[in-house]
């Protein structure tokens, strides 16, 4: 395996200790260095790397500068190495992978240098699987309806998910956060956009902060003063909100056997 790699970093200590620790790896091939944000930006367009160990504050602006300038189309693993931890959020909006505060010891950094291989060894893995199953399904493609879907971009990569597979919608900030069998993914929509968006005759808005898969209904009760105790078959419990019990009973007009 040959993987690509820049590093972009004001500190030349920095900038020597990381490259140290790569050149470790034969799997790692360092395609060049930048100090600052302009060179950064010359040297990405240029060589396209896979991988990127950045800092965020430089002279000339941030790492965040960098990144926000790329071409569209150019979706490489960013690995932040930084001495300030208030800006790991926006790092993760940016599709990093990792986020290793200054100091660090070297076992920290092996680790993501690790976790970095993986996800290229994946990406590689699918777009040979994508390329193969292009040319034997290009005939034979079936037909799946976009508006039934909702697309996540996650460290670079589109996710589409059947509306079909989410369990429960639960509100996270300004955005929402699908819960899909064993895990979640973040979507950056509020809950009524997405409440919109999805068929009422499979959803149901509980509260102001649940939206839940009708067909996982597994029992509901009443508790008094509008108030509903929700139980899914995958095991999650949830009281409704008062201002929705008029919908609530609406919607489950058909099930009033599972009411009590």
């Amino acid at each position: 395996m040959n993987i690509s790699v820049a590093l972009i970093d004001d500190e030349p200590f920095a900038l020597i200790r990381i490259k140290k620790l790569l050149q470790i790896d034969d799997d790692i091939q360092i395609v060049g260095e930048a100090s600052g944000v302009e060179d950064a930006i010359k040297l990405l367009k240029f060589k396209k790397p896979e991988i990127i160990f950045m800092d965020i504050k430089m002279p000339d602006g941030t790492g965040f500068d960098i990144l926000s300038r790329l071409d569209s189309s150019y979706k490489p693993y960013v690995i932040f190495v930084t001495a300030f931890d208030n800006y790991a959020l926006k790092a993760f909006e940016y599709n990093a992978i990792d986020y290793i505060l200054k100091p660090f010891e070297n076992s920290r950094f092996f680790k993501v240098v690790e976790k970095a291989k993986e996800f290229i060894t994946l990406k590689r893995s699918s777009k040979i699987t994508k390329q193969i199953s292009a040319l034997i399904n290009q005939d034979d493609k079936p037909y799946q309806d976009e508006k039934c879907q909702i697309k996540i971009v996650e460290k670079g990569w589109d996710i589409f998910i059947d509306h079909q597979d989410i369990m429960l919608v639960e509100s996270n900030g300004n955005y929402c956060k699908l819960h899909i069998s064993n895990k979640f993914y973040l979507y950056k929509k509020t809950m009524k956009e997405l409440e919109s968006e999805l068929n009422s005759s499979e959803f149901l808005r509980i509260h102001r902060s649940y939206i839940v898969n009708i067909n996982l209904i597994k029992e509901v009760k009443y508790l008094g003063k509008n108030e509903y105790a929700f139980e899914l078959s995958t095991g999650i419990k949830i009281t409704s909100g008062r201002s929705f019990s008029d919908k609530i009973k609406s919607c489950l007009s058909l099930k009033v056997g599972s009411i009590s």
